[in-house]
């Protein structure tokens, strides 16, 4: 009982610190991607006719629940959302706190390290604005699900929990919850569970049902929301035109910055490294940050070649598992957002929270590399091999550490920038174009629209 209060009373810390950061840092006002669903879904959001879409599975299903609710209830509190998506972070602390319980060989100090990091404020872009807390909720749900495979694994899926649970988490997430997050995780699922699927048949001579079965959801998930997405008209505005191709052979370098500036931003904040640039010289260059950013992907690719030397995925594919997401999720934010010609576009906040994903299993896995060693060599050559896992263990918990703190700092301006909102909001009719689209962060038709459906059903600013 005292063990498992000591990784659950951190988590309840944790998600107590992001209900005082967003009354802190927030405001309950309807702006940037607000706008969109507003003009998009309000006032009737029970309406039918805009649920059922040919590109339903994009849209994310769980969030017509979630509108539901907050306008019937709440009318459409931004609070509502935030609050969401705080108890969203605390289901994937919970799933850290879950596997630590299950992993006794992993020391706790590592594990109240994995917390800090996870409950950083990196993500502060996504937990001030309400409309991302399924965002929380998807990542959280892949943390969940990799714990329940891990432990599956470890078992010989001996749990009828486990094995049910390893079918029913990717038809759940990819089509009810996770929208276009699915893709890696779709792809490291599939990997996994083929990964699996093979090493217990040639072991046993035969095929494992719960991979089996878990390899087929993940598939038919996938179809079907592929599907939807091919129903679906994207709009990108700013993007350039050309193909990937044509870019890459006149650009290439673009691509490389892109990726390091992003992998850079998975340790310090983009804020950070921003104030950095101000003070000039070598610190404040972007030479500086493409180092970081090659540090971070020397994280990666050491904390890969530990799991391989010592067959760690063998005792836990947990780590392993974020590495692969994390790395992933640099990648397909890369393809993504390419478009846009902004090597500094991977750096927003509103991303860390898939890159974070790699960073922890970075961490866990120089935690169980540790305990290995420990056991295998003698204490000086133990110690000596701590010295490059302690540096980048420091240089993480340094970065979030910087980057928190100064957030804790620049959130009562958040919060005044968000009353100017406000302000400009209440008084649309009268507001420039110029101001609304500076502090509401969209078009100022689109702006205006919102507005208007919002005061004629009294809701979020104009509710009475």
């Amino acid at each position: 009982m005292k063990r498992r209060a000591a990784y659950l009373i951190p988590v309840f810390m944790g998600v107590l610190f992001y209900f005082y950061y967003i009354r802190t840092a927030s405001s309950n006002v309807a702006f940037s991607d607000y706008i969109r669903l507003i003009n998009s879904y309000l006032p009737d959001v029970g309406n039918p006719a805009k649920f059922f879409v040919p590109d339903i599975l994009t849209r994310v299903p769980v969030t017509y629940l979630g509108r539901i609710v907050n306008v019937k209830l709440f009318q459409y509190n931004t609070f509502f959302d935030m609050g969401l998506g705080v108890l969203s972070l605390g289901a994937g602390a919970a799933s850290l706190a879950l596997y630590g319980l299950r992993r006794k060989e992993i020391p706790y100090v590592w594990y109240l390290l994995c917390l800090f990091v996870y409950f950083s404020l990196n993500k502060w872009e996504m937990t001030t604005n309400g409309t991302g807390w399924v965002c929380f909720l998807s990542i959280s749900g892949f943390m969940l699900h990799y714990a329940v495979l891990d432990h599956a694994a470890a078992t010989g899926c001996a749990s009828k929990w486990d094995r049910a649970l390893c079918t029913a988490f990717p038809p759940v997430l990819t089509l009810l919850v996770a929208g276009p997050y699915c893709g890696s995780y779709s792809a490291i699922l599939i990997l996994a569970y083929g990964t699996l699927l093979a090493a217990d048949y040639r072991r046993d001579g035969r095929w494992n049902r719960t991979w089996l079965a878990g390899l087929a959801a993940t598939l038919a998930a996938l179809l079907l929301y592929l599907w939807s997405s091919s129903q679906a008209v994207y709009v990108h505005r700013g993007a350039v035109g050309g193909s990937i191709a044509q870019t890459f052979v006149s650009q290439p370098w673009f691509f490389v910055s892109f990726l390091l500036k992003a992998l850079a931003s998975a340790v310090v904040g983009v804020a950070q490294l921003e104030a950095l640039g101000q003070k000039g010289g070598f610190i404040g260059s972007e030479a500086f940050v493409w180092l970081l950013g090659a540090a971070v992907a020397g994280m990666y690719l050491y904390a890969l070649y530990l799991n391989i030397r010592h067959a760690l995925y063998r005792k836990s594919v947990f780590p392993l598992l974020l590495i692969l997401n994390g790395g992933l999720n640099h990648l397909l934010i890369l393809s993504a957002r390419w478009i846009f010609l902004n090597d500094s576009y991977g750096m927003s906040s509103r991303y860390e929270l898939q890159y974070q994903m790699g960073i922890l299993g970075i961490l866990l896995t120089f935690a169980l590399a540790a305990v290995a060693k420990q056991k295998t060599e003698t204490s000086a050559r133990f110690f000596r091999s701590l010295a490059v896992p302690a540096v980048c263990s420091l240089a993480i918990l340094a970065g979030n550490v910087w980057t928190t703190a100064e957030e804790i700092r620049t959130a009562p301006f958040r919060k005044a920038y968000l009353a100017i909102s406000r302000e400009l909001g209440l008084n649309y009719r009268t507001a420039s174009d110029e101001d609304l689209e500076m502090y509401l962060h969209s078009s100022a038709d689109a702006i205006r629209s919102a507005m208007r459906i919002l005061e004629e059903n009294e809701l979020n600013i104009f509710r009475k």
